[in-house]
C-alpha cells in the first residue's frame, strides 16, 4: 500500500516537473521579457527574453538578483510616479496593474530602445509578487514617439523667433504718423504670426496626447464652477449656456483637466463661429443625464447648404480636414486642427465628441455634442471631500 502511494506520488511529481518545464519553454519562447519579483524587488523567476535583455545570458543568472542592481528605469511619459515605485524597495508593491513607456539603463552603461512596461500584482501562497513584462514598441508606436519628439523640438525652436517677430511688429505699429495702409499690414502680419504660434502649439499638444494622454492634470472638479468661469469670459456677449440651473440644483463633479475642458469649449465655439452663417445665434445647451451617468454639452450653429454625409462629418474630427468656410472676408481659414485636438482631449478623460447635422428650412444645423462622464462619487449627489473647485 505504501509502495503504491509512493509510486503515485513520484508519478505526480514527475508530471508536475514536466508541466513546469513545458511552461518554462513556453515562456522562454515569448518575445516579451518577463520577471516575477517579491516585495524586496528580488527576482524569483525570469524567462529567456528577460535574461537576454538585462544580462545577455540565461534566466538562472537573474535568480535572487535585486532589480535596482540590474537596471534603472527611464520613464518616457509625464506621470512617472507609479513606474518609479517599481524599483524602490522603500515602497510596497503596487496593488493595481499599470503600464507605461520607458527605457532601461543597464549597469553596463547600455540603454535599451523604447519599451512598453506592464506590471500586474500576483498573489501566491499568502505572499505578494509582481509580474513585470517588457515589450518592444511596434513601428507605429515608435513613429509616434519620434513624431512627438520632433514636434517638441520644433515648438521649442520656433517659440523664440516668433516672439521676437511679434514684438517687433508691435513696436512698429506704435510709430506715430504711420500710414493707415502700413498699420493694417502690420496688424495682418501680427495676426498671421499669432496663428502660426497657435497652430504649432495645437499640433504639438495633439501629437503628445496620442503618445501620452497622462500629461493632462486630472482631478475631481465642480462642473458648474468651470462652466460659469468659461461663459463669463466669453467675448460673445449674446452667447450663453442654457441648462446651468440643473447643476445649481444637483451638484455635478467630473474627472478631467479643467484647462483642457476650457480649451475644448473654446475650440468648439470657435469652430461654430467660423463655419456658421453669421446671422443665426450660436446655441449652447447643457443636459445632465443621470441614467447614463454623464453630462452633455451641445454647441449648435446654422450653416448654408444641405447636410453632408455621416462619413464626411466623421472626417472633420481628423487633423487637417476643413469644412466649407463662410467667405465674407472676415474669417481666416484655419488649419483643420481644432476639432481633432478637441476630440483627443475629450478621449483622454474618457468622454466623447461627435458631430451631427440635420436639415432646416434655410440650410443645415450642425451640432457638436460633448459628453462628460460624471464621477462615481457624485452620481448620487455626493460631493467628494477633496474635490477641486474653481481651479482654472
Amino acid at each position: 500500500m505504501s509502495q503504491s502511494a509512493n509510486s503515485s506520488d513520484n508519478a505526480l511529481i514527475q508530471q508536475l516537473r514536466q508541466s513546469l518545464g513545458m511552461l518554462q519553454v513556453a515562456f522562454d519562447a515569448a518575445t516579451e521579457a518577463m520577471l516575477i519579483v517579491d516585495a524586496e524587488r528580488q527576482v524569483h523567476w525570469a524567462n529567456q527574453a528577460a535574461a537576454e535583455l538585462l544580462l545577455g545570458g540565461v534566466p538562472i543568472q537573474l535568480a535572487n538578483r535585486k532589480l535596482d542592481d540590474l537596471m534603472a528605469l527611464k520613464p518616457e511619459q509625464v506621470d512617472a510616479k507609479a513606474m518609479a515605485v517599481l524599483l524602490d524597495r522603500r515602497h510596497p508593491l503596487p496593488n493595481a496593474s499599470g503600464d507605461g513607456r520607458c527605457r532601461i539603463a543597464l549597469n553596463s552603461g547600455e540603454q535599451s530602445a523604447s519599451l512598453l512596461l506592464r506590471w500586474r500584482p500576483v498573489e501566491l501562497i499568502q505572499a505578494q509578487f509582481l509580474l513585470l513584462t517588457f515589450r518592444d514598441l511596434s513601428p507605429d508606436e515608435q513613429a509616434l514617439i519620434q513624431q512627438q519628439r520632433f514636434m517638441t523640438d520644433l515648438t521649442h525652436e520656433l517659440r523664440t523667433p516668433l516672439a521676437i517677430v511679434n514684438g517687433n511688429l508691435q513696436r512698429l505699429s506704435r510709430f506715430k504718423g504711420l500710414p493707415s495702409a502700413a498699420r493694417a499690414r502690420l496688424a495682418m502680419a501680427g495676426e498671421e504670426v499669432d496663428r502660426i504660434r497657435r497652430l504649432i502649439e495645437h499640433l504639438s499638444l495633439l501629437t503628445r496626447l496620442k503618445v501620452d494622454p497622462a500629461l493632462l492634470a486630472f482631478g475631481e472638479h465642480d462642473l458648474l464652477s468651470l462652466l460659469k468661469h468659461w461663459t463669463e469670459a466669453l467675448e460673445e456677449p449674446a452667447i450663453g449656456l442654457d441648462g446651468l440651473e440643473q447643476l445649481e440644483i444637483t451638484p455635478c463633479m467630473v474627472g478631467l483637466d479643467p484647462n483642457a475642458l476650457l480649451l475644448v469649449l473654446d475650440l468648439l465655439l470657435d469652430n461654430a463661429l467660423r463655419y456658421g452663417d453669421g446671422t443665426n445665434p450660436i446655441q449652447l445647451q447643457l443636459r445632465r443625464l443621470d441614467q447614463q451617468s454623464c453630462v452633455q454639452i451641445s454647441i449648435k450653429n446654422h450653416g448654408a447648404g444641405v447636410p453632408v454625409s455621416e462619413s464626411i462629418l466623421k472626417s472633420w474630427l481628423n487633423p487637417f480636414i476643413r469644412g466649407r468656410l463662410r467667405r465674407d472676408g472676415r474669417q481666416v481659414e484655419g488649419a483643420g486642427l481644432g476639432l481633432a485636438l478637441a476630440r483627443e482631449l475629450v478621449m483622454a478623460w474618457e468622454g466623447t465628441l461627435i458631430l451631427e447635422q440635420s436639415a432646416v428650412m434655410d440650410g443645415s444645423l450642425t451640432t457638436a455634442l460633448l459628453t462628460l462622464p460624471i464621477s462615481p462619487a457624485a452620481r448620487d449627489g455626493e460631493v467628494p471631500v477633496n474635490a477641486q473647485k474653481d481651479q482654472v
